[in-house]
């Protein structure tokens, strides 16, 4: 008899004892990732960016790879009569001294010039001949010689290149002058020629 009872009193022991609660199971959260829509996808090049991506850009020949028309204006061709107008006026004189003055000098430093930097040169001294395409240099010269002791010699010209489409690409001028001395035996055109040269030359070697 007293057994059971003990068993009965123990069972409301244990039903009157506090009871532990268990932790509540810890669930993680998947981190959430973006929809298709919300990815952002890489620009895509298309063949030509591609192209023009990968090829590097091309380089404008150089002035040496490159042949050069040179074209004489109407005043460049007046200015080269007038200095052969002076000469056969001079050399006519009687016991003149033979002129210094060289009117074919101008075409030639035009062309030693331009030979140092361009692959050929050719010099259309005709006004019926029209540059073809390429690269084109209009020449345009006014030159003047004194005829006594103290005038002045000038010479000044131009040079404007033009490529195949006649888009104008650079111009240089270039000028020297001197003074005829006393007694005039000579001129000193020569050297007013040599000092515009010699400029056209220097700032041609600066030019792309």
């Amino acid at each position: 008899m007293n057994r059971p009872i003990s068993l009965v009193v123990l069972a409301a022991m244990l039903l009157l004892l506090p009871l532990h609660r268990l932790p509540a199971p810890i669930h993680e959260i998947p981190e959430a990732t973006p929809s298709t829509s919300e990815r952002k996808s890489k620009p895509t090049l298309n063949a030509k960016e591609r192209v023009s991506a990968k090829a590097p850009a091309k380089r404008p020949a150089a002035m040496s790879d490159q042949s050069v028309q040179v074209v004489l204006t109407e005043t460049t061709r007046a200015s080269l009569s007038h200095l052969k107008t002076y000469v056969e006026t001079v050399e006519k004189i009687p016991f003149a001294l033979k002129s210094d003055v060289r009117p074919d000098e101008v075409t030639e430093r035009l062309r030693q010039a331009l030979s140092n930097r361009f692959r050929n040169v050719s010099i259309s001294e005709s006004s019926g001949n029209r540059p073809s395409g390429g690269l084109v240099m209009v020449f345009d010269l006014q030159a003047h010689v004194g005829m006594i002791s103290g005038e002045t010699n000038s010479v000044a010209f131009s040079a404007t290149f033009k490529d195949g489409t006649g888009h104008v690409l650079d111009t240089i001028t270039s000028s020297g002058s001197t003074k005829v001395p006393y007694p005039a035996w000579r001129t000193r055109f020569p050297e007013a020629l040599a000092a515009a040269f010699t400029e056209f030359s220097q700032k041609l070697s600066r030019a792309r």
